[in-house]
């Protein structure tokens, strides 16, 4: 590494430790809820500060952040405003920012400033950190998980190809199944593109309750059934294909394989299980977000990341065969799954 190189390292790692300003800044406004009211209509600090029960000056201070940030403005008046980037914060707006910085901030910053937990225990630092484990934080119809899953679902109704691509084409009348995947909002893409195709959703009955909502939004509800449960116990209703979309990183090995095992209780002859998830590169720095993607599993819900080697383990160990591995434009895998 010479000289230069190094120095544009320092630069860059200097430059992501102060980003905590702005990630806080962010984290502050959403919970407050200032954008919304901004949009609503334009204030000066003391008229906010007294609809959300604090203090003008401290408010005022604040708004200049925001300022700073761009993401609002002073008009003449002296009242502030939203910018185009401050409304994307606002409650509806089809960016994920809010729920970004909300999950972000909110869920993994004490686990991941926590990290010296896991590497003494080699358990998840989140329930040390937040009193909570990571089941309790997203569950019971918690604004944590909420913003959780509609932060996925926007994600996967912006970003939704990929997925639809690596499945290839599906037979008319095909069922496909989202298991365990929050609201299964990667189904809208593959069911927009085909009127011949079916859906299912399954995951914990508060998901449900939201995901039946989303769909009702994208008209699509009537399309697919809706199934509350736990993939960890059973997994009920019949599908061609069976989804399970960055689902297994998320637990240790006994968990995962009581998923792929439920998979293989629920599967007809004929039908396929398909494994979604990035995996662990052989060589450490061949896939640096698959590295993260590892070491946030160890902070949040003591899973982890897996090489190929270690999902075709799993996978044998639970009675199913693989069948086939191709890596997707957005950089996960595929893994076709059979019965053996």
């Amino acid at each position: 590494m010479d000289e230069d190189e190094q120095r544009a390292i320092e630069e860059r790692l200097k430059g992501q430790i102060a980003a905590y300003h702005e990630a806080a800044l962010l984290f502050t406004a959403v919970t407050a809820g200032v954008p919304d009211l901004l949009k609503a209509e334009p204030r000066d600090p003391e008229v906010l500060a007294s609809e959300l029960g604090l203090q003008p000056e401290a408010m005022r201070r604040f708004l200049r952040g925001l300022v700073a940030m761009k993401l609002c403005k002073v008009r003449e008046d002296g009242r502030f405003v939203l910018t185009p980037a401050g409304n994307a914060l606002t409650h509806g707006n089809p960016s994920n920012l809010s729920e970004k910085a909300f999950v972000a901030v909110g869920q993994y910053w004490m686990p991941w400033m926590s990290m010296m937990y896991s590497l003494r225990t080699g358990k998840p630092s989140l329930p040390f950190a937040l009193n909570k484990t990571a089941a309790d934080w997203r569950g019971a119809r918690s604004d944590e998980g909420r913003f959780l899953f509609r932060y996925v679902a926007k994600e996967e109704l912006a970003n939704p190809g990929a997925l639809t691509e690596a499945l290839g084409d599906l037979p008319e009348g095909t069922v496909i199944a989202s298991v365990g995947g929050g609201y299964g909002a990667w189904l809208a893409d593959i069911l927009g593109r085909d009127n011949a195709l079916k859906g299912i959703v399954f995951d914990a009955p508060p998901v449900i309750d939201d995901a039946m909502r989303l769909f009702g939004v994208l008209g699509l509800e009537e399309r697919i059934a809706f199934l509350p449960g736990d993939v960890r116990e059973e997994i009920p209703g019949k599908a061609n294909i069976y989804v399970l979309k960055s689902v297994l990183q998320q637990h240790d090995d006994e968990g995962a394989g009581a998923i792929l095992r439920n998979c293989r209780q629920a599967m007809d002859p004929g039908s396929r299980l398909v494994v979604y998830e990035r995996l662990m590169p052989d060589t450490p720095g061949e896939d640096p977000e698959a590295i993260m993607v590892d070491l946030h599993m160890l902070a949040i819900t003591g899973g982890r990341a897996r090489s190929l080697t270690q999902m075709e383990a799993l996978i044998a160990d639970a009675g199913l065969k693989l069948a086939g591995h191709r890596k997707s434009a957005d950089g996960l895998t595929l893994l076709d799954i059979h019965a053996a």
